[in-house]
């Protein structure tokens, strides 16, 4: 009766509730410590603090003196039970011969079989060692061992349509995945550290089932029987031999040849293995078969297999490689091969295996992070370089200058800017005496976008044609001004764009009227910018600058990295997507890329209609179209809707019909669209046509300007601008195309810049595919620019990189560690001509060039005349851009593309160099100009130079 407070200390409360029972009619408060089944600590601080409120605490305090703690230190520790997770079972080493790891049965319909293994370096499933280039890959017969065992899951043993994507590279842990159901078996790894972030398909085929009393993949090695094979005889050592001058070194299995000949397109080979192996044998025979084609020198790997058949298992130490060449030219080889144990029976029978040509010089090396080839433009303050300035302006003496615009007058921008010019120095000039031209980019205000695009590029271009025909002791300067661009202020500067990759063009094309290209602030009074423009016109820049806040910036790549923005890219499984150009080679490799990521619904649009749906199994289609129905069912098989649709994306009534169809049949809504459509077309900027203008123009800017009015900001979960990193650093021949691609960079910034997720990827081209299957002057200038070509998986890791950040324009290239080295040795290269004496200049550069053009002709060079035309000697565009890179490394320093076109011999071209070298030494008197003898040569080197099939998105 004297307490009111109750507090019980036990692991659960027992008497609690017995003092509750007793004291119902008296204020009280009984409170337990623990609870079973609870968790202690919340139990005990919940107790704790309700005695709190039940009464507030008092703490005694007794007297002075206080008790003493005591001295020593209180140590707290920790005690954790570490416990190392284990080696998960899914991770275990790949078995013997293949990359097979632990088994797990999926539940589906059919059933899936996914196989996970850990492959390291110490545990390579192959004992010996398969090094191309020093890189240690996985074999082609591991791989092709692979697809066997997991198809057999499956019982199957025919495999079809084999392709080798990607090499596995073992030189850290990655994990690997096989996946097999009834119709397809893939390969794929990701790195073992850092997470399963990025999955790399390196191994696709189809499961294909025998039709009827068909057993037969390929018959011709083996009807050989016993028949000799004349011709070439090898050695086992010289196999080995073979490969290690190809670039390629090792044995991943233990294998010997007892002899081998081949002949008439035809090799058979005897191996010895220390034990039945049949995927031993395998290896041998794909060894073996490249000895077809051994005077090639190039390195070719298997890149696909038509089909494979696994049939008895070897039981015996030897065995018999058959191979037939069916086909192939200087960049591939195609056989058939049959591998057969010593009673003749078949092991294993490949039909039409390709090996394609590995350029080491554009090969990505295996250190290559994909993610380091997304970079983004940082604007910083412009440093003209010395060797930007021009020798022949002299100071105090600025030159006339010619202002082009639309209008005439005093009150106009063109005639403000003349007027302020004059003032500051710069004379007003009619062009054709002028040593500066502006360019001022002025579009209609009710011009339509590709309208406008067109004009402007006409009108640059033409300028250009009539300025490259001025004598050389007549220079100019040509600028180029926008206003707007590079924000995308405004629908005016987004018409303006265009010319941003008309800049790099004219710099690829014509280096020495190039000045640069200035973008000014929109809305700002011309008036304001005249004291910047007068100071940069006689430096030029070579390059776009962007005037803000009265300094020149200069752009600068950087790679774009830090905190991500967003998520990890997915698509929603409830909407649909929309890829332009989606029938095209790119485009169809887009549809399978956002399927991974999880789209269900898939428009994919292009100009050609693929054959009605109950003819797709009919002979009669080309392979392009086989390709395009093929990829379209293997996207069906994995669940995916495709909707193929023949239109004009550049017609917004055509685009809006399609929109109406879908939404009156009650299709999912359009969320995410990728704009791969494009054509591309050479042609130089002296002799564009605008009517060829106009067509390559259109499917790019036509198409995104009606896309950009169909779905407005805000109406999409992406919009992908797929562009060209030529519109960036300027391919000669594609002033068209840089000018479209340079638009889309224009509308992504735009369209940026009022919050919608628009982004412009300037790609390089994609090796093998699009604009690199035919357009070998812009590989020639990749590799002059330090870069190379990407492959399909790189592209799409870097794409979902750049997915992840809050970015409107990037460049997608490849870039070499450092160019600085490259620009001193340029410097000093050109510091040696200048100090020659002018009397030893003309005879050394033509002794230069004779080197120079007899290793590209393959020609002794006492056999080149040096007044005949480049043409007459078998020189071909793509050679010529070829020789102008050595020229350029030779001299230290830029030239044009057209160079070799108008001076079209030896000694008029070591003549032409020697002047732009040393302008004002005695070397004028030295030298004896003499006429082009071939007017017509710059048409015959450029007749090579085809347009390439309309229909696919192009790379740079």
């Amino acid at each position: 009766e004297h307490h009111a407070t109750f507090i019980e200390i036990s692991p659960h409360p027992t008497l609690t509730h017995a003092v509750s029972e007793t004291l119902e009619s008296t204020h009280h408060h009984s409170i337990g410590t623990l609870s079973r089944d609870g968790d202690d600590t919340v139990s005990f601080h919940s107790n704790f603090n309700s005695t709190h409120v039940a009464h507030p605490p008092q703490l005694p305090h007794p007297p002075e003196p206080h008790p003493v703690l005591p001295s020593a230190p209180w140590h707290h520790t920790q005690h954790w039970l570490s416990v190392e997770e284990r080696e998960k079972a899914a991770e275990s080493a790949p078995r013997a011969g293949t990359l097979l790891g632990e088994h797990i049965a999926v539940a589906t319909t059919p059933p899936t079989h996914l196989w996970q293994a850990r492959l390291a370096p110490s545990t390579k499933p192959y004992p010996g060692r398969h090094q191309n280039h020093d890189v240690e890959l996985v074999p082609v017969s591991v791989l092709l061992h692979t697809l066997s065992a997991a198809a057999a899951e499956c019982d199957a043993s025919i495999l079809s349509d084999v392709r080798f994507e990607y090499p596995i590279v073992v030189d850290e842990p990655r994990l690997i995945q096989v996946i097999a159901d009834d119709e397809t078996v893939t390969v794929s790894s990701s790195p073992a550290a850092g997470g399963t972030t990025h999955w790399v398909r390196h191994v696709s085929a189809r499961i294909a089932r025998p039709q009827g009393h068909e057993t037969e993949v390929s018959a011709d090695p083996r009807d050989s029987g016993d028949v000799e094979v004349p011709g070439t005889e090898f050695a086992d050592d010289s196999v080995t031999s073979l490969w290690r001058t190809w670039g390629s070194e090792g044995r991943p299995f233990d294998w010997s040849i007892s002899s081998c000949r081949s002949g008439g397109g035809r090799l058979r080979a005897d191996v010895v293995l220390p034990k039945a192996s049949a995927v031993a044998l395998l290896d041998a025979a794909v060894h073996v078969a490249r000895l077809l084609d051994s005077s090639n020198p190039q390195l070719m790997v298997p890149a696909a297999v038509a089909s494979v058949r696994f049939e008895a298992e070897l039981a015996d130490q030897r065995g018999r490689v058959e191979v037939h060449r069916r086909g192939g030219n200087d960049d591939e080889l195609i056989v058939d091969i049959a591998v057969n144990a010593p009673d003749g029976s078949t092991c294993i029978d490949i039909h039409a295996l390709r090996y394609a040509a590995v350029e080491t010089s554009s090969a990505a090396a295996p250190s290559d992070d994909p993610c380091a080839m997304v970079q983004a433009f940082d604007w910083q303050p412009f440093s003209p370089l010395e060797s930007h300035a021009d020798p022949q302006q002299l100071p105090g003496d600025p030159g006339p200058v010619a202002v082009l615009g639309d209008d005439v007058g005093k009150d106009t921008v063109a005639g403000t800017l003349r007027d302020g010019l004059a003032t500051a120095g710069y004379p007003s000039a009619a062009v054709a005496n002028a040593r500066y031209v502006l360019y001022l980019a002025e579009p209609g205000p009710d011009e339509a976008d590709i309208e406008c695009a067109v004009r402007l590029s006409t009108e640059v271009a033409d300028l250009v044609g009539r300025l490259a025909e001025r004598d050389e002791d007549h220079p100019v300067t040509l600028w180029i001004i926008t206003r707007g661009v590079r924000e995308g202020s405004c629908d005016a500067a987004v018409r303006q764009s265009c010319l941003w990759g008309t800049a790099g063009v004219i710099r690829a094309e014509q280096p020495q009227l190039w000045g640069g290209l200035i973008d000014l602030p929109d809305g700002e009074d011309i008036g304001d910018c005249i004291s910047a423009l007068s100071t940069v016109l006689r430096t030029p820049a070579k390059s776009i600058l962007a005037l803000r806040d009265g300094e020149l910036l200069a752009p600068a790549l950087v790679p774009v990295s830090g905190e991500p923005a967003r998520q990890p890219f997915r698509c929603r499984v409830d909407a649909a997507y929309l890829i332009t150009g989606g029938l095209g080679a790119l485009g169809l490799l887009m549809a399978g890329w956002l399927a991974d990521r999880g789209a269900r619904r898939l428009i994919l649009v292009g100009r050609t209609a693929l054959p009605p749906r109950r003819d797709w199994d009919s002979g009669t289609h080309d392979a392009d179209t086989r390709h395009k129905i093929a990829a379209i069912r293997a996207l069906e098989m994995r669940g995916v809707s495709v909707d193929p649709v023949a239109l004009d994306i550049g017609s917004r009534d055509a685009v809006q019909a399609l929109l109406a169809r879908r939404d009156a049949d009650g299709d999912a809504p359009i969320r995410g669209i990728i704009h791969a459509a494009g054509i591309t077309e050479a042609q130089l900027l002296t002799e564009i046509d605008a009517g060829r203008l106009r067509r390559t123009m259109w499917p790019k800017i036509a198409g995104a300007q009606v896309l950009h009015e169909v779905f407005p900001p805000g109406s999409l979960d992406f919009l992908f601008l797929t562009a060209a990193a030529g519109a960036v650093f300027g391919v000669p021949g594609q002033g068209a195309y840089a000018a479209a691609n340079a638009y889309l960079d224009g509308l992504a910034r735009a369209r940026h810049r009022q919050g919608c997720h628009t982004v412009s990827l300037d790609w390089v081209v994609w090796r093998g595919l699009g604009f690199a299957a035919d357009a070998e002057i812009a590989l020639q200038e990749l590799e002059r620019l330090g870069s190379r070509p990407v492959t399909p998986q790189e592209a799409f890791i870097a794409w979902e990189h750049l997915e992840r950040y809050d970015v409107a324009q990037a460049v997608m290239a490849p870039r070499p560690a450092s160019d600085v080295s490259a620009v001193s040795n340029a410097q000093d290269t050109s510091r040696r001509w200048s100090q020659m004496a002018a009397e030893d200049v003309l005879p050394e550069l033509e002794a230069g060039l004779r080197a120079i053009l007899a290793r590209e002709l393959r020609m002794p060079e006492a056999e080149l005349e040096p007044n005949r035309p480049f043409a007459e000697l078998g020189l071909n565009s793509v050679m010529a851009m070829s020789v102008r890179r050595e020229t350029e490394q030779f001299l230290g320093v830029e030239l044009s593309a057209t160079m070799l076109f108008n001076h079209p011999t030896i000694v008029s071209l070591a003549a032409y160099l020697a002047r732009k070298l040393l302008p004002h030494s005695e070397a004028d008197d030295e030298i004896d100009v003499l006429g082009d003898s071939a007017s017509s040569v710059l048409d015959e080197l450029f007749d090579s130079v085809e347009s390439a099939p309309a229909g696919s998105e192009r790379g740079i």
